[in-house]
């Protein structure tokens, strides 16, 4: 799988290196080591959810070829594991204090079920998996999750959480039944988390052909109509015959099993959608730098040849142009606070109050409806019941709704930082010009192309005090008639609630407005900080001219040719990326 992919990366990653040995300023040595890391940490990230006993766990062994994870009748997995290569395996356990623990195979399951690890009582953050598969070793690496719509509602929180990391999601259907309603509400929540979700129909050899094809329509059907998705190509196969005719080498079994189509289109789709962004993205970013490097070095070999004096009549007005350009990036930066804080005022305080309003007055429909359901319980468990109640309904609203938000903040932001990259671009366009025309050489296209850092999210917590979330009963409301008890311990829960929507609303507003302003700042003084470089490597390029009037005409020849080998060099690295980038260069 992906080996044609593969091959692409390993001669992108060689011309990277040689520009790396080539390079002469460390500004762009240091650039071309991230684009290299880049390129060697990128994976295939397949996220594969579903309903509990959809059949997960035995089609990611069907994928692997191999019974590693284990399998059975009740709901198993709840703790996230992800599968990625190694040359041997290796099991680690992550738990959420920070700390990790290699454990053996055949303790895997003591971690990571429902039956030995009930709702997560071990404090497990994750566990990580690396096995010299075929299919992993391909830059792939599959996260399975906790089956949604089980009892334990923990498992389908984690679900959620992992989801919009996936390049791509792998959805189990089942035939038997085709779709149940908790199915299609998690695919309304996650449709706009995920790029990209695969449809599988798992178990078909539990069925007759009629019976298959008949459940496959349905929940097409209901897919397209009902979830409101476009128009959706469902996967049928069984994950048992599949692995059993990768265990026993049965080409043909496995080819029956449908496993083989499934795996076409999701190749297509990784190499083509997320593989070519990629190679196409760092192609660019190395083919800017090449310009960097050709355009000091052009100034260099020119540099050389210009009598001092209008040498350094040339670097005097450069400098005079360096000093007005200052002033611009000064404003530009004001301009990126003021939009930052207006993003803050217009939009996320917006977003918190209608959250505050809506999700209180849904917060008070729910405790009524609870208190309909618990009408019987006795005053002390009512009162224990609907402190828990509140708790889990502040985690699933603010998780949730956190989602959402950082996605729509990110839009926001990531307007305003183009914004503030144009008007850089715009400086750095004015400084190669400048250059081009006191020294006489070919101009050429320097652009910054940063990108907005993957995360802006806070860490949710209900709260940091106990007490916030309890519910108290005293001894007179103990030996209240129930009725009486439960509509008193009622209004101060929905009074308790209101307060915890409050507060977090508080929180959130907080937190998001100041990793806003750290993720400004940073921004900012990476972008600033390279427009401040192409300034000083100009000057240091023009200082070789000055340097060289010293030199003798032996060693003037030969810092002639070391620029001119270094410019030779150069142009053939910018050739080699031209297929990478997809059009043809000057």
């Amino acid at each position: 799988m992906l080996d044609g992919y593969l091959k692409i990366k390993s001669d992108l990653t060689q011309s990277l290196v040689k520009l790396e040995n080539t390079a002469s300023t460390e500004h762009v040595k240091v650039a071309v080591r991230s684009l290299c890391a880049k390129l060697k940490a990128d994976v295939f990230s397949l996220v594969v959810a579903g309903q509990f006993k959809r059949g997960k766990t035995t089609f990611i062994n069907a994928l692997l070829g191999e019974d590693l994870l284990p399998t059975a009748v009740i709901p198993l997995t709840s703790i996230i594991t992800i599968l990625r290569y190694g040359d041997n395996l290796r099991i680690t356990a992550f738990f959420q204090d920070g700390t990790e623990k290699e454990i053996i195979r055949e303790n895997l399951p003591l971690y990571i079920t429902e039956k030995y690890n009930p709702k997560n009582e071990k404090g497990m953050d994750r566990v990580e998996i690396a096995y010299p598969s075929r299919y992993l070793k391909n830059d792939v690496q599959i996260i399975d999750t906790p089956g949604i719509a089980s009892v334990y509602e923990h498992n389908t929180q984690t679900t959620y959480k992992y989801l919009p990391t996936a390049d791509a999601a792998i959805f189990i259907v089942g035939v038997e039944p085709p779709l149940t309603q908790a199915e299609l509400q998690f695919l309304h929540d996650v449709k706009n988390m995920v790029g990209k979700i695969f449809f599988v129909q798992s178990k078909i050899d539990a069925v007759s052909e009629t019976d298959r094809e008949e459940s496959l329509a349905f929940s097409k059907k209901i897919i397209e109509e009902e979830a409101c998705f476009g128009d959706v190509i469902i996967y049928p196969l069984s994950g048992k015959e599949a692995l059993n005719g990768k265990k026993e080498g049965d080409l043909k079994k496995v080819e029956k099993s449908g496993l083989p189509n499934f795996e076409r289109s999701l190749e297509q789709f990784l190499v083509n959608e997320k593989g070519r962004v990629l190679i196409k993205s760092t192609a660019e970013k190395a083919d800017n730098l090449i310009n960097e490097e050709m355009l000091l070095a052009e100034i260099e070999e020119k540099s050389l040849h210009f009598p001092l004096e209008e040498l350094e009549n040339n670097i005097a007005t450069f400098k005079n142009f360096i000093n007005d350009s200052n002033q611009e990036k000064a404003d530009s930066e004001k301009l990126l606070a003021e939009e930052v804080k207006a993003l803050q005022r217009d939009v996320l305080k917006e977003d918190i109050e209608k959250l505050k309003q809506e999700k209180t007055e849904l917060l008070t429909a729910r405790l009524e409806e609870f208190a309909t359901d618990h009408v019987s319980d006795g005053n002390v468990k009512f009162t224990e019941l609907i402190g828990k109640f509140i708790d889990v309904q502040i985690r699933e609203i603010f998780s949730t709704w956190r989602i959402g938000e950082e996605k729509i903040l990110r839009e926001h932001l990531k307007g305003i930082f183009e914004r503030f990259i144009l008007r850089m671009n715009k400086i750095i366009g004015q400084i190669v010009n400048s250059s081009t025309k006191l020294f006489g050489i070919s101009y050429r296209q320097i652009q910054m192309r940063e990108t907005l850092p993957p995360e802006i999210e806070f860490r949710f917590k209900t709260t940091d005090d106990p007490g916030m979330l309890s519910i108290t009963i005293d001894l007179m409301r103990k030996a209240l008639p129930k009725a009486l008890a439960h509509k008193l311990i009622l209004k101060e829960a929905k009074e308790k609630a209101a307060m915890l929507v409050d507060m977090h609303c508080g929180k959130a507003r907080y937190d998001f407005s100041l990793r806003m302003e750290r993720l400004m700042q940073d921004y900012s003084l990476n972008v600033i900080e390279s427009v401040d470089l192409m300034q000083s490597n100009v000057l240091k390029a023009l200082d070789v001219g000055i340097s060289s009037k010293q030199n003798t005409a032996v060693e003037a020849a030969s810092l002639e040719k070391h620029v001119h080998d270094k410019i030779k060099i150069l142009k053939e690295i910018k050739e080699s990326l031209k297929d990478k980038i997809g059009t043809r260069q000057e």
